[in-house]
């Protein structure tokens, strides 16, 4: 018999999409890998350089198909610049606008039986949904990838409290108008449940998906630390900077942080004032290069600035860097520390504490090679336990019915 989640047709809302480096697309292919229909609406990809890729325009609203897999259909797209937080506003502005336009016209004769958002910053696309629920008569699903307005809140975006309060008022009607939240985390869940009527159901992120066929190379000569990922205010990787001021070089530790954001300049300058040699700064790299260092690492780092409601999140990084099977080391509290410590994974220090982090790296390095390969094996068992793709994709067909 036809497992019935073959016949279910999802639209996907999300603002960054592939070739952009974004969970979203990870997620996607997961849905369609596990039998479900679905076609995407997103923007024209501008991040994180903040102007259209090549090969796009600002203005195209093509359709088109993702290695024969699924239809991408494209919305005109006000690029988000550099670093500049009104070209950013406007850059949100144009995805829920054209979104809503554009999404109308070139899905009028499509049928879907859910509209699923995958809802990163800023969450007002859910908006999109919203409009063509309503025109559709359709459920809809959000998936809650950040808290509003404490996000807000906790990278100093906003400080009017009139503004915050308005946001916090739009943000909660956002929710009732859906059919069901997904929170990303057990604290968002409960979060989410006492600011809506709605249910809210507790789905982790998927791992990012990996081309596995890489073999490990040879032993590092230094134990190496690997940072993969978004550089921006709420990683807060400076803390990792500052604690690996205070290592000496005969503690025999390469640390390389591959990424871009805006904090990017931020840790160069700092690392050429301090003249940090055993730090390498590597920018944005491809996805095959970023597993060859994770394959490779000693231990995988994690970091979270210094604010409840961003520790309250599950970064997604952490399900990837467990599906590797590696120490992890992180600076973080909340959810992240959570995991870490009921794993017996890694260590973890409190976010933006660089002397405990430091503490932590010298243990981590000082571990004998047995336990540390046991702190591996653990972080893979609880991937397999926890975020593994059969486990993620059997609670979207609770939802998905």
């Amino acid at each position: 018999m036809k497992d019935r989640t073959q016949k279910q047709k999802i639209l996907f809302i999300c603002q960054n999409f592939w070739p952009e480096n974004f969970r979203s697309t990870d997620v996607v292919n997961n849905l369609v890998d596990s039998g479900y229909e679905v076609e995407v609406l997103t923007s024209n990809p501008n991040y994180p350089e903040g102007k259209i890729y090549n090969n796009y325009s600002w203005y195209n609203f093509k359709t088109e198909i993702y290695k024969n897999k699924f239809l991408v259909h494209r919305v005109p797209t006000i690029p988000r610049g550099k670093s500049n937080y009104l070209f950013i506003f406007f850059n949100y502005l144009a995805f829920i606008v054209f979104g809503i336009i554009f999404g109308l016209i070139k899905l009028k004769n499509k049928k879907f039986n859910y509209i699923l958002v995958f809802a990163s910053s800023p969450i007002f696309q859910v908006y999109i949904g919203c409009v063509i629920k309503l025109f559709k008569k359709i459920k809809l699903v959000t998936w809650v990838q950040d808290l509003w307005p404490e996000n807000l809140i906790a990278l100093d975006i906003i400080k009017n409290k009139s503004l915050i309060n308005f946001i916090n008022y739009l943000t909660c009607k956002i929710y009732k108008f859906n059919d069901i939240l997904i929170a990303q985390s057990r604290s968002f869940q409960n979060i989410l449940s006492k600011r809506s009527s709605k249910k809210v159901l507790y789905i982790p992120n998927y791992a990012e998906i990996f081309n596995k066929n890489i073999i490990k190379k040879k032993i590092n000569k230094k134990f190496t630390i690997v940072y993969g990922g978004n550089i921006g205010k709420a990683q807060k990787l400076l803390t990792l900077l500052k604690s690996a001021k205070k290592l000496k070089v005969n503690d025999k530790v390469n640390i390389k942080i591959f990424g871009d954001g805006i904090e990017l300049e931020k840790l160069k300058k700092y690392k050429k004032e301090n003249n940090l040699k055993h730090v390498t700064l590597y920018g944005k790299v491809s996805k095959n290069k970023i597993l060859k260092e994770f394959v490779n690492s000693d231990a995988l780092f994690l970091c979270l600035a210094k604010d409840k409601f961003l520790n309250f999140t599950i970064p997604a990084k952490l399900q990837s860097y467990y599906s590797i099977g590696k120490p992890i080391i992180a600076s973080a509290s909340g959810e992240t520390k959570k995991i870490i410590l009921s794993s017996k994974a890694g260590f973890c220090s409190p976010p933006e504490n660089e002397v405990l982090l430091y503490k932590n790296i010298l243990k981590l390095i000082k571990l004998k090679k047995n336990n540390l390969k046991k702190l591996g094996i653990n972080s893979k068992k609880y991937y397999k336990k926890n975020f593994s793709k059969e486990i993620i994709t059997n609670l979207f067909k609770k939802v998905l019915l």
